[in-house]
């Protein structure tokens, strides 16, 4: 893929990841927004080992004209906003704006990827399905036999993982709750051209892309966002690509809001507490548990730094304790 704004000379990034990662087409979608020269290779077995020593061992990997490899979406797109700022950024003027497309789009990725992990292992179909979609990806040169034979053994390896990522049984209600928040956020403002900060995207816009892409696709959250948000489910398809999208930033509008309130609630709560330490708090009337995640712990501290960074009257604007 070529387009403008991409490296001197035609160099182009390469990205590796597989369509079932979430962070992968958050990435790609990025990469094809702001027109960049990109390549995209599905990470097969094939890339494990010349991309054995890039840590930490994350997908997607990006790979800059320059030949260096990174991993962490989040930190990538910031990357490219420093490249390539001033060619069709997905941050929003205002100080304000863009503190809360970064909040969101770290919502997305760190609370509304529970979500995604608990529907894909909560029923036997679902898990069935997401094994035979990442092996698709990841193993292309399984037989029938070994396909068949490798569903279970990866469908138990990530079930005994969702103690980690605090989708236990007794927060399974607070999960499903909030991936109805987030599809009832969106219906009340997306539609063709219409993103959460104006008729341009944001980070939080594809943030939230990669997310509900697959949840779009798992049999049980997919049929829940086609009956709840159906505009929402064709939004999600159509920003897969926003090459050809031409917009203004404009006053945030209701979906923002209702994704704040659902920040200050839940996410930022969690947050704090996974700073500390082990979490085993009260959400929304649910408990939630999970051990502590130091990556989680970096999000806060980057988020509490950008927000001290506002002036007092727009903290005070966002609410954030």
């Amino acid at each position: 893929m070529t387009g403008a704004g991409g490296e001197p000379g035609g160099r182009a990034y390469v990205l590796y990841g597989v369509e079932a990662s979430p962070y992968t087409v958050k990435l790609r979608a990025a990469l094809r927004y702001r027109r960049l020269p990109y390549r995209w290779v599905c990470r097969s077995v094939r890339m494990y080992e010349p991309l054995a020593h890039v840590r930490p061992q994350l997908m997607p990997v990006l790979r800059f004209p320059d030949g260096e490899l990174r991993t962490d979406s989040t930190p990538i797109l910031e990357a490219l906003e420093e490249r390539h700022g001033a060619c069709r950024s997905l941050l929003p003027e205002r100080p304000r704006d863009r503190f809360l497309a970064r909040l969101i789009e770290d919502m997305a990725d760190e609370w509304l990827t529970k979500c995604l992990f608990f529907y894909r292992f909560n029923t036997p179909e679902d898990g069935e399905f997401a094994a035979r979609w990442v092996m698709d990806d990841a193993q292309e040169d399984l037989s029938a036999e070994q396909y068949a034979a490798a569903v279970a053994p990866f469908v138990e390896r990530q079930t005994g993982r969702m103690d980690l990522v605090g989708a236990t049984p007794d927060a399974a209600p607070l999960l499903e709750a909030s991936y109805l928040r987030v599809l009832d956020a969106l219906e009340s403002t997306v539609a063709n051209g219409r993103f959460l900060f104006g008729t341009r995207p944001s980070v939080a816009d594809l943030a939230l892309f990669g997310q509900l892409k697959t949840l779009g696709i798992d049999p049980t959250p997919m049929g829940i966002m086609r009956a709840r948000a159906p505009r929402t489910d064709a939004w999600v398809r159509r920003a897969d690509d926003l090459s050809g999208v031409e917009g203004e930033w404009e006053e945030p509008g209701p979906a923002v809001a209702a994704l704040l309130g659902m920040a200050r609630e839940l996410y930022w709560p969690f947050l704090k507490a996974n700073a500390a330490g082990d979490v085993d708090m009260a959400l929304a009337g649910y408990r939630f548990r999970q051990p502590h995640f130091r990556y989680q712990a970096k999000c806060y501290d980057r988020l509490a730094k950008l927000h001290a960074a506002l002036e007092p009257g727009e903290r005070e604007e966002i609410g954030l304790e």
